[in-house]
């Protein structure tokens, strides 16, 4: 009788062992649950949470996938005033600042020289030689002598060729003229009722000077946020 009693704790002890090994490949976390007996794998409570988390929508099918981002952008605006106001309807929403190049001019100047006082002395000496002209003072050029600004590099070229058969060493420099404008932006999942419902809302607020679109988020990324 001994050997058959050892033979049957030996069998249930190594039953025991191989369930433990298996049930060690599986990871468990308590959940609200808990108090009543609910147990839940750990990798199911983890996939949860990222669900949460990321937007999803409903397939054809029935099965919640992740939507992919979409990015949208309604603008421009000229006045800050403006887009805040349509900001506070729109949840979620971002107020976006773009500097942008709204024109260039083409410069035809001398120097720039070590000082103001430098130039204006310079600048008296040609105007005595009927030379119009101006000191710079402030910009990319401070202190250089203005002799002419022009639209286009066309005649802008052809003003330093004429100053040059004089004896002048002008220099000629495109001067972009930067600008700001405004836009209310929203980023989320397409598709989702957070992004339609923004979408929709954006939509209603166009009108002949603000457009909405679907941009790159790289792109406004690259936008300064505001408040």
């Amino acid at each position: 009788m001994r050997w058959l009693f050892l033979f049957f704790l030996i069998a249930n002890v190594a039953v025991f062992v191989i369930r433990g090994q298996d049930d060690g490949s599986q990871e468990f976390a308590f959940t609200g649950e808990e108090q009543l007996g609910g147990l839940v794998l750990l990798s199911e409570s983890k996939a949860v949470s990222e669900s949460d988390m990321s937007p999803v929508v409903e397939s054809e099918g029935g099965k919640l996938v992740e939507a992919p981002l979409g990015c949208l952008v309604l603008g421009p605006y000229r006045n800050i005033s403006e887009a805040r106001g349509d900001r506070e309807s729109i949840l979620g929403s971002r107020l976006l600042l773009e500097s942008y190049e709204r024109s260039a001019d083409y410069w035809v100047y001398l120097g720039p020289y070590g000082s103001a006082s430098e130039a204006a002395k310079i600048g008296a000496s040609l105007r005595i030689k009927r030379i119009d002209n101006f000191v710079i003072r402030s910009g990319e050029l401070k202190n250089a002598i203005s002799l002419g600004v022009f639209t286009s590099v066309e005649r802008a070229n052809i003003h330093a060729k004429g100053l040059r058969k004089k004896k002048y060493e002008v220099s000629v420099r495109r001067v972009g003229k930067l600008a700001k404008r405004y836009w209310l932006a929203y980023q989320g999942g397409e598709n989702a009722p957070l992004y339609l419902e923004a979408k929709s809302k954006m939509q209603k607020n166009t009108d002949n000077n603000k457009s909405l679109e679907k941009k790159s988020c790289n792109l406004i990324a690259s936008y300064k946020e505001l408040d």
